[in-house]
């Protein structure tokens, strides 16, 4: 591929000093925005945190059946609950130091950071000085991005997304880099092959990088990175399958019609593949980031020139937005796209770098603070997401934890659930996992047709106890199931799940036994949820008034202190 026009200049040369500025002024808004929503997390909940998602101890429970040979939430019982394959690795990792419950935290600011130094070096490389704007406005734009963007809110979700959108803006560094220098650096390439590890619609990104190296005849390049980042993930594929499980993981399978079609293409035909790429994006663009996307779509087609590195960047942004709509999801948390609105918008600032630099060397306080507080009101869904991390960490705390302390203190047995997470976390007891994430037999259970599939199960493990979420799946128990009490939060309720958890006897015999664990445990419920005794009638635990929040006893205790 030929470029019509001179290629990019090398950009200015720095002193250490004015290098340096920039990038903590940037740091620090991130930072701040980071703190704050901790702080925020802490003080409203007696000192305890919580991650605003079930999921990270979901990963955080397979991290460490990896340590001990199993795949799975279970010993000896393979399931795939995981939608990245590195992720639960690396958490596997750190599983090893006493670290507790942090590791995703920690993970995940480092991410952020990362992304903000790839942000500083993607203006530099565009010719954007960063160093001539006064360190507070910086401050004030990276704290605006960490809102607008949902960056901050990412991160206390303890997932694999932080990581996600830093690789993202390393792959488009790395390739600008590429354009300019004609040079395949070794930490692109790399990046290259972490993304489809790392997230499975990242594949898309991977092809984006090696189309390029093949149009520019870095063949051997182009062949490397792709058997690299493929093979790995065919592998893995390949390893679930003689697990007995699908080809792909459960988690991805739930979410994305297009996989499971893609899967079963053979049998269902190509017509059915476009009619789920249809629904898929129909979906997506109905979604709270589906139109940001859209926009993103028209700036970078309408900056389209008929140059090379200007061709490159919008081909490459605008292929990676194309197939988050077509193949991907958005709505979950505000989580799944955040990497895509960052690319792009970093791809625009590369795009109209002169016209960002020229705004710049204008800029007076006034504009800074009205161009933040426009940005703010655009992201303001975002913005909302981000503030929701606090009463979604109270929400994992009332429910999960509580869950989880009723059988670790009172229950003592295996239970049964349908939706993993702290509740499983370093829980010696063993779970029936309900909804098929975290157990493949459940899945084909609730599959097979049969009505009573879920009490088989439980009488085969022995489970005389089901905590179940009243709207997800199953959402019918089994007729002999018999309800004692139901878990619901008091206050917000920002879940991915819902507002309440019924307590079911799945045998006749451990309905009384059952009522006294609850009576038992029931002072210990925290403030934010009430519980209730069938049929709804009595409330065993105290009313709100007469629990102050800094006096709930399961708020005033993190989990660091709860005996296993």
């Amino acid at each position: 591929m030929s470029s019509t026009s001179q290629p990019a200049a090398e950009p200015r040369a720095l002193t250490q000093r004015q290098a340096l500025h920039p990038l903590l002024a940037l740091q620090a808004g991130l930072l701040l925005v980071c703190g704050g929503l901790l702080a925020a997390i802490l003080l409203r909940h007696g000192g305890s945190f919580a991650y605003t998602l079930d999921a990270p101890y979901t990963q955080l429970a397979l991290a460490e059946q990896i340590l001990g040979g199993t795949y799975g939430l279970n010993p000896g019982e393979p399931a795939s609950p995981s939608s990245s394959i590195l992720y639960p690795f690396l958490l596997a990792a750190l599983a090893v130091l006493p670290l507790g419950q942090w590791p995703p935290l920690l993970v995940n600011l480092a991410a952020a950071m990362a992304s903000m130094a790839l942000l500083y070096a993607l203006a530099r490389e565009a010719g954007i000085r960063l160093d001539r704007v006064a360190p507070w406005m910086l401050v004030l734009f990276a704290a605006t991005a960490s809102l607008a963007l949902n960056l901050a809110g990412l991160a206390f979700a303890g997932l694999e997304h932080s990581l996600h959108v830093s690789l993202t803006l390393a792959s488009l560094l790395g390739l600008l880099r590429f354009l300019r220098r004609g040079q395949a650096e070794w930490w692109w390439l790399a990046s290259m092959v972490l993304l489809p590890l790392l997230r499975f619609e990242a594949t898309a990104a991977l092809a984006a990088d090696v189309l390029v190296l093949a149009l520019y005849g870095r063949w051997r390049h182009a062949l490397a990175v792709l058997l690299a980042g493929g093979l790995p993930v065919l592998a893995f594929c390949w390893f679930l399958h003689s697990q007995g499980l699908p080809w792909l993981p459960l988690s991805v399978l739930d979410r994305s019609r297009v996989a499971v079609t893609g899967l079963e293409v053979g049998a269902s035909g190509p017509l059915a593949l476009v009619q789920a790429i249809y629904a898929a994006c129909r979906t997506n663009l109905m979604a709270y980031g589906g139109a940001h996307i859209a926009a993103l779509l028209v700036a970078l087609a309408a900056a389209f020139r008929w140059e090379a590195r200007r061709a490159v960047v919008v081909g490459f942004c605008g292929l990676i937005c194309v197939a988050q709509l077509a193949g991907g999801s958005l709505n979950s948390f505000s989580r799944y796209e955040i990497y895509v609105l960052v690319l792009g918008l970093a791809g625009l600032m590369v795009l109209h770098a002169p016209a960002v630099e020229g705004w710049l060397a204008r800029l007076r306080p006034a504009g800074a603070v009205l161009g933040c507080a426009a940005v703010l009101l655009l992201g303001a869904g975002y913005v909302i997401r981000t503030a929701d991390a606090v009463p979604a960490a109270g929400n994992v705390l009332d429910q999960q934890r509580t869950m989880r302390l009723f059988v670790l203190r009172e229950w003592r047995q295996p239970f049964a659930t349908n939706h993993p997470g702290l509740v499983n976390w370093r829980n010696p007891y063993p779970m029936l996992e309900l909804s098929g994430l975290g157990s493949y037999a459940a899945r084909l259970g609730a599959q097979g047709g049969d009505p009573d599939w879920a009490d088989k199960l439980a009488r085969r493990q022995g489970v005389a106890l089901a905590m179940l979420y009243d709207n997800a799946i199953p959402l019918a128990p089994p007729a002999a199931w018999q309800p004692v009490a139901r878990l619901v939060l008091r206050g917000r309720v920002v879940t991915a799940v819902g507002p309440s958890i019924t307590f079911y006897a799945t045998r006749p015999e451990a309905v009384e036994e059952l009522r006294a664990a609850l009576a038992r445990f029931a002072p210990e419920v925290p403030a934010g949820a009430r519980l209730e005794l069938a049929p709804w009638g009595a409330t065993l635990s105290p009313p709100l008034s007469a629990v102050p929040l800094s006096a709930a006893p399961l708020s005033a205790v993190p989990l660091s202190a709860v005996t296993e």
